[in-house]
């Protein structure tokens, strides 16, 4: 039996770090924070060969373990340790990730899964849902995307892992810095550029507006939970083309909106005139090298952070072509050659010691915890997750999301199927229910006013 070799063993970078930190912080109380979630309710017909779904898809994803073998990796403390895979190993790997459950829903496995190793695929075959969790230092969303579109193409055609084992040489895929072809060297120009980059990040982070949350800064996480609404096809497709003759994209429409929902909340005329800045997560993929810029390597975390300031007030056209604007241009190539010292630093901001104040103490925490907005976009997910495989399997309904910890939300959009959804995931212990859906009504009422239209 053929088999591939990989090395034992590999320290995370400083960019996987930084995501490595943030999964295990609230591990202490049985939780992750930033897990990503997937959900997709198939539908699937009877297979040619009789075997049932559930045995299919097992097959399918130890197939998928083959092509990405990062979805295999287990962190020791910060080194990533790995097998050889062969069929018995495989094998084992998918007891150990692969589950069904006919009680379970989707929401509750999200919400109590804990800490883990690996990742986890669930089937639920009374919904006909597919539940893939992973930690976010392994891949991202759209990674995830690609890698739910690669399963369901195997589960449509039906290899086996052996089959796959014999015919590719799959690879481990570089760390963001590597593949974006970063500078190593003691530049001092670069290393300049990443400090001042760090320091502005992270001066505008701590700043970032967020909404007013429950309890004081002694309150513990409870579950994460989401709230999210889907605008019909005919409504997405009137925001597209109201878009279109505003010149703006849809995510800086929605990116506008955001803001001025997160205006209505604030009281304060002094905390308004700060602007509302958010962190937005960025798609790298497109701006590494090859073959990383590929869906070979979906199994990895290609994703940065910017974060723009909307002024207060600002007219909703004007921020949003701001916005469109800053979407384009804020990857530079020095900003690409400066990636990994940006990273050393950023894990120094956060995880190195504190500074001390001119008494000589360390400086303490701030009074407030930091409740900011995280705005992400998957775009048309079809892009990446074509949705129908064959006559064998069809996604019909799809959503995304992350576990949340802290007092922070984060707001994804993406369109499926010609459908725009607005999906805010948040923790139950900071935002009631009923919070979650006034903050989704107001950016649909924003996004309807600022774009003309009646929907």
């Amino acid at each position: 039996m053929g088999s591939i070799h990989f090395a034992d063993q590999e320290d995370y970078s400083p960019y996987e770090k930084v995501y490595l930190h943030m999964s295990r912080a609230f591990k202490h109380l049985n939780k992750e924070h930033w897990g990503v979630h997937c959900v997709c309710s198939i539908r699937h017909e009877v297979r040619p060969d009789g075997q049932s779904i559930e045995k299919a898809l097992r097959a399918a994803w130890k197939q998928l373990a083959m092509e990405y073998p990062g979805l295999t990796v287990r962190p020791v403390d910060f080194t990533k340790y790995f097998e050889a895979l062969d069929e018995t190993i495989l094998e084992t790997w998918a007891d150990q990730t692969f589950f069904s459950s006919s009680e379970d829903d989707a929401d509750t496995i999200i919400a109590e899964t804990g800490p883990r190793d690996l990742p986890s695929l669930y089937f639920l075959p009374h919904s006909s849902e597919v539940v893939f969790l992973s930690q976010h230092w392994r891949t991202d969303a759209l990674g995830c995307c690609i890698l739910l579109d690669r399963l369901f193409e195997h589960l449509a055609v039906g290899k086996t892992a052996l089959e796959t084992l014999q015919q590719e040489s799959p690879q481990l895929s570089p760390s963001m810095e590597v593949a974006a072809g970063a500078s190593l060297d003691e530049n001092k120009e670069i290393q300049a550029y990443a400090r001042g980059k760090i320091s502005t990040f992270h001066a505008k982070a701590v700043q970032s507006g967020g909404f007013p949350f429950e309890g004081d800064a002694t309150w513990l996480p409870a579950r994460t939970k989401h709230q999210e609404f889907t605008f019909t096809v005919d409504q997405t497709k009137a925001i597209i083309q109201a878009c279109k003759s505003q010149d703006i994209s849809v995510s800086a429409a929605i990116h506008a909106a955001l803001a001025r929902t997160y205006f209505s909340f604030v009281d304060d005329e002094e905390e308004k005139k700060k602007g509302y800045t958010t962190v937005m997560a960025v798609n790298m993929r497109p701006h590494l090298q090859a073959p990383y810029n590929s869906r070979a390597h979906a199994c990895q975390t290609y994703v940065s952070s910017i974060t723009p300031t909307v002024p207060y007030p600002a007219a909703f056209g004007d921020a949003a072509r701001e916005l469109t604007l800053q979407y384009k241009t804020w990857c530079t190539e020095q900003f690409l050659e400066s990636l990994a010292w940006m990273y050393r630093y950023n894990a120094e901001k956060l995880f190195g010691p504190k500074p001390e104040s001119s008494a000589g103490r360390a400086t303490s925490a701030p009074p407030k915890p930091p409740s900011g907005v995280t705005l992400s976009s998957l775009g048309i997910v079809e892009r990446h997750l074509e949705g129908k495989y064959g006559d064998c399997v069809k996604v019909e309904k799809f959503r995304f999301g992350v576990s949340m910890m802290t007092r922070q939300t984060l707001l994804y959009a993406w369109t499926f199927l010609g459908e725009l959804t607005l999906s805010l995931d948040y923790n139950e212990a900071y935002y009631a229910e009923e919070t979650a859906k006034e903050i989704l009504t107001r950016v649909r009422a924003f996004l309807d006013e600022g774009l003309g239209i009646h929907i």
